[in-house]
């Protein structure tokens, strides 16, 4: 697994109205994921109406977006294929277990 203190392994992050979509490389796999604007702004305390700001939370946040996405990876079927999404119950688990 790629070391989190490296380099992000959450890359190309860009918005498309409803989530802000990004990419997981983990093990040389790149996994297409996203997070909802809700989730968004539930890691970064912050309201995320422009492109902009969605863009900003997402960097301030990356590290726990990275844990939660690695976290759904490990427990999905290893032959799952499809778009991995971040909801807010998702953020609500890493918070409530100190994250």
């Amino acid at each position: 697994m790629t070391e989190l203190n490296t380099r992000p392994i959450a890359v190309h992050p860009r918005c498309d109205g409803r989530h802000l979509r990004f990419e997981i490389v983990d093990d040389g796999r790149r996994i297409a994921c996203a997070i909802s604007l809700m989730a968004l702004e539930d890691l970064s305390e912050m309201r995320c109406y422009r492109p902009t700001d969605q863009l900003r939370s997402f960097a301030l946040a990356r590290r726990r977006i990275e844990a939660i996405a690695l976290n759904k990876i490990k427990m999905k079927a290893q032959d799952a294929s499809g778009l991995l999404t971040i909801w807010s119950d998702d953020v609500d688990d890493l918070l409530s277990n100190g994250g």
